[in-house]
């Protein structure tokens, strides 16, 4: 295990109260009583909370720096951001020093807090065919450029305005294309999706209202952010002009949306840690994580490690490849769970492929289908870890989310190959070209 890597141990022990609902939960050390009269020594190895220690892409390197000014809690805050992301991105020294940083202050805008407002109506950027036939305008409140961190400081939100206008089913919070060198560093984003007026084009569900669109982008990183109560994605990552490439969110949070907390339409090597995608309900597929390449596209080399991906109205993470491809994709150490539909879905369609990835070190239980499923053309995954002792899967408690729930599970089988079951299907078609190694479940 690399330095990086994280044991499922380590990894509840960082999750508080979850950890109290993981079936693993008796293997768990219990905590100490600090009323006891006895001190206990602490495990150092599995008790003591962990520093971050990701070693993440050096991204926006001057020290050029400006802070927003003119900001108040009731007026839109869209122009005031825009400008200084507009100079910024200007500045060079002469010496290489190109862009800088972005600050967006706190202040007291009413009742203790710091709320600007954001219209994700302020500005057009080009239009898009929303459904057969129609062509729409899209329109952001903040557009990204390249070599600019955006920089939040604590406490700091950024609150869509309600969208009203009935002329587009497309405005981002936040959309940044065809951009380089860039980060959102401690950013707090709010949706309008319980002010929202749909438009009725289309399906009228104006599902494409995201707080983040990143669209062809290389080199951007999202880092100690939250994204919530959006009418359509929390962070929607595709293509424009080419497909986006070393796109890593960390420490990110992206919950209560309506469509997806995350959806990957195309790109390369992309990944996701230390974060927590949850509670997407409204529209489908109301996943968590929903990979699922458009067109001509394709997705490829994605990490997901130590993330949380738990509550959702569809499933915890979903790969599909209708008439597409999508190859290595490797979870690790995530805890995937109370999802109503299967905690990882991999299905294809239409000649679509879904070409090697690794799950291990995972904990599904107490989704609504099966723990994870594989089906169709999917082919060369590895479920489990290499040895009986390390890097399993932990399976509990599956296609039981309405019923009574089983609970705790305390007795083990860390079995070696496929068990068919609630917890893990393949498909007869997908078990000749995929590989069961060791894994954990948990029973009653």
């Amino acid at each position: 295990m690399s330095k990086t890597d994280v044991s499922r141990r380590k990894f509840l022990g960082r999750t508080g109260a979850m950890a109290a609902a993981l079936p693993l939960a008796a293997a768990i050390p219990a905590a100490i009583e600090i009323a006891s009269p006895t001190r206990v020594k602490a495990d150092v190895v599995d008790a003591r909370q962990g520093i971050p220690n990701r070693v993440l892409p050096t991204r926006v390197t001057s020290t050029y720096s400006q802070t927003v000014s003119g900001l108040n809690g009731t007026s839109d805050s869209s122009l005031a951001i825009q400008t200084t992301i507009d100079a910024v991105a200007a500045y060079n020294d002469g010496n290489g020093n190109v862009g800088g940083t972005v600050v967006i202050p706190w202040q007291d805008t009413g009742g203790n807090m710091c709320v600007y407002m954001l219209n994700p109506m302020y500005q057009q950027d080009g239009t898009a065919t929303a459904c057969t036939g129609v062509t729409v305008p899209v329109y952001c409140g903040i557009k990204l450029a390249s070599n600019v961190r955006l920089q939040f400081k604590p406490g700091v939100k950024l609150q869509a305005m309600p969208v009203t206008q009935k002329i587009t089913n497309r405005a981002y919070m936040v959309y940044g294309h065809e951009i380089q060198n860039v980060e959102i560093a401690n950013g707090w984003f709010v949706g309008e999706r319980y002010t929202h007026t749909y438009s009725g084009l289309c399906t009228g569900t104006d599902e494409w209202c995201h707080g983040i669109q990143l669209l062809g982008v290389t080199g951007v990183t999202i880092r100690g952010t939250s994204v919530s109560d959006c009418t359509g994605d929390g962070i929607e990552i595709g293509s424009r002009n080419g497909a986006p490439s070393d796109v890593v969110l960390c420490d990110v949070v992206s919950t209560g949306n309506r469509r997806q907390a995350l959806s990957i339409t195309s790109g390369d090597s992309i990944s996701i840690y230390d974060s927590e995608f949850s509670y997407t309900s409204g529209t489908a597929p109301m996943d968590g994580i929903d990979i699922e390449p458009q067109g001509s596209a394709s997705v490829s080399n994605v990490t997901i490690e130590n993330c949380v991906i738990k509550g959702n109205a569809g499933c915890g993470i979903q790969l599909n490849a209708q008439g597409t491809s999508i190859s290595s994709v490797n979870v690790k150490n995530c805890l995937v769970n109370y999802n109503y539909w299967s905690g990882f879905v991999a299905q294809t369609g239409n000649g679509g492929t879904i070409d090697t990835g690794t799950l291990y070190g995972n904990a599904f239980f107490q989704n609504g289908n099966y723990g994870v499923s594989l089906s169709g053309a999917t082919t060369n995954y590895s479920i489990g870890g290499e040895d009986d002792h390390t890097q399993y899967n932990s399976f509990a408690d599956n296609q039981n989310l309405y019923n009574s729930i089983k609970y705790p599970n305390l007795t083990e089988a860390i079995t070696h190959g496929y068990v068919a079951g609630t917890d893990l299907n393949v498909s007869s078609g997908a078990q000749p070209n995929n590989s069961a190694r060791w894994n954990c479940y948990f029973t009653p």
